[in-house]
């Protein structure tokens, strides 16, 4: 019996040493019912070659190049040729546990009122593959303390305003908040899944918690990123905060925008 199908977005630029590997490690998903889209942002390396050594053998993966637009412009893409009934963001160089989409979308067909499922990440550098840490200071204390949270409105916009609370990939959606929400901005070259979060949370969307055994994410560290540039990540991360400060009415607002300033030069990379 066919279960929902998965899109699974993949947006890569210039990542062909890293993109087979995330190609092999979706092929051993447990849950095999998904799609694939490979969207390639305008490489000038071999992303396209190691893209047809998949779609050639394996009908479920899809090659879509586009000219150079950004992350968010390559998962909009992604979106846009999407089939499936939930959507899984995968960036080209990260992983995913085999069990994670059977068993997040076991939680989201358990519970009809959950619109987004997330669980733990952790992070191992390019050069020791095996090792995992839960910070990306690649430490065995987790910065971000309690940041994670279920629920939704007031209770997951506190949090938001810290930090954000989940890599982009962590996450399983459903289809139907995606098209609510609508398109990444284009605009946010860095923390454009922080901003994402906040949109999802001022559409009332329920975020569940659920730091299940298969459900955890990998995030590649020790290689030229878009994480590495420390000045921009000041930069996107006051916007995302200017953000959220003027898309929160009176009732709900929960630091005045001097209190705001100060906190973020208090926890500015706490997560990092």
């Amino acid at each position: 019996m066919h279960q929902p199908l998965v899109s699974i977005i993949v947006p890569s630029y210039n990542y062909a040493h890293y993109l087979g590997q995330t190609l092999e490690n979706v092929q051993a998903q447990e849950y095999t019912d998904w799609e694939c889209l490979i969207v390639d942002d305008g490489s000038t390396d071999d992303t396209d070659k190691v893209a047809a050594s998949f779609v050639n053998t394996d009908p479920r993966f899809r090659y879509i190049h586009q000219h150079n637009k950004g992350l968010s412009g390559a998962r909009n893409t992604g979106i846009a040729h999407a089939r499936g009934a939930y959507i899984q963001f995968l960036d080209s160089d990260d992983l995913i546990h085999p069990s994670k989409l059977k068993e997040q979308v076991a939680i989201l067909q358990a519970g009809e009122d959950i619109d987004l499922t997330y669980g733990k990440s952790f992070f191992f550098h390019t050069s020791d593959p095996g090792k995992f840490y839960p910070s990306r200071r690649l430490s065995d204390k987790h910065p971000s303390g309690g940041l994670q949270v279920s629920g939704q409105g007031r209770e997951v916009l506190k949090k938001l305003l810290v930090n954000n609370i989940m890599e982009v990939s962590c996450a399983l959606l459903r289809r139907r908040l995606v098209e609510q929400v609508g398109p990444f901005d284009e605009t946010y070259r860095s923390y454009e899944d922080w901003h994402y979060w906040i949109r999802c949370a001022l559409n009332n969307a329920r975020f569940d918690y659920s730091p299940v055994k298969g459900t955890e994410t990998y995030i590649r560290t020790g290689h030229q990123s878009m994480m590495s540039n420390k000045k921009k990540l000041t930069q996107h991360g006051i916007r995302v905060r200017k953000y959220l400060h003027g898309h929160i009415n009176t009732a709900m607002r929960i630091y005045n925008f001097g209190r705001l300033l100060k906190l973020y030069t208090r926890k500015a990379f706490s997560i990092y």
